[in-house]
């Protein structure tokens, strides 16, 4: 029960990931560094209420802040409510440290812990491998080309649509394998938030094999976060994610 309640914004993994062929122009959001003309990821703290399977369960944290010159740490904190505490009393937390390389996303380390099995992995960019542990095992895995970690593949993606270059699939470590995702739009919509009334639009993310598909509205206005997330399995609806709250920071 306590694994499948861990309901983080690790739906990365199966999909929190967005995109399609649009060319969408840069947001005046974004920043630009000093030198190089390449974009930095906006900093951030967002709020969502999480469902599982219908019912209330909790709320999830999600923050972007910059460490140094070119390094970011994006974390994540769930904290189950109700009688949803009672199966998870401690919070389920999420972090990926990355840094900017030639305006690119490259994942240095990523831990989870709280909700299953804790994960602790490295990503060694001089070898071409990530080793650590998940599952309880040790790993030591060939990275792809451009491979992100479940928290740093939202920030790629980010940059991405601000930059007006959306990616088309990627590769991300998925717990104790690395698989390439892919991405189709499947049109516009607008969402009816705590924020106001914001216009959206909706993508499905999928790796073959996976039972699950992720659908994600994702919001201009918040530098293309999402403002709702619904990780499906066929026709159910697992859990939800709807946006309370968004500050720059």
């Amino acid at each position: 029960m306590r694994k499948r309640m861990a309901l983080r914004l690790r739906i990365l993994p199966a999909g929190l990931v967005l995109l399609g062929g649009l060319a969408l122009g840069r947001a005046a959001s974004a920043q630009a560094p000093a030198t190089g003309g390449a974009l930095q990821p906006p900093t951030f703290v967002a709020t969502y209420s999480v469902a599982w399977h219908g019912i209330t369960a909790g709320r999830s944290t999600l923050t972007l802040a910059q460490t140094g010159a070119e390094e970011y740490r994006y974390s994540s904190v769930d904290r189950a409510g109700g009688l949803f505490h009672l199966f998870l009393p401690h919070d389920i937390t999420q972090e990926s440290r990355f840094r900017l390389v030639n305006g690119e996303v490259q994942p240095l380390s990523f831990r989870s812990q709280g909700g299953g099995p804790p994960e602790d992995v490295h990503f060694d960019w001089t070898s071409g491998r990530v080793t650590g542990t998940a599952k309880h095992k040790r790993i030591d895995l060939k990275l792809e080309p451009g491979t992100q970690d479940p928290g740093s593949v939202q920030i790629a993606l980010m940059l991405g649509f601000l930059a007006g270059k959306p990616l088309a699939n990627f590769w991300m470590l998925n717990t104790d394998v690395i698989n390439q995702f892919e991405f189709v739009r499947r049109g516009e919509a607008t969402l009816h938030t705590p924020l106001g009334a914001l216009h959206t639009l909706l993508y499905t993310s999928h790796h073959q094999g996976a039972r699950r598909t992720t659908y994600m509205w994702l919001a201009p206005s918040l530098d293309y976060l999402p403002a709702r997330l619904e990780q499906h399995r066929g026709d159910e609806v697992l859990f939800a994610l709807n946006i309370l709250a968004f500050k720059k920071k």
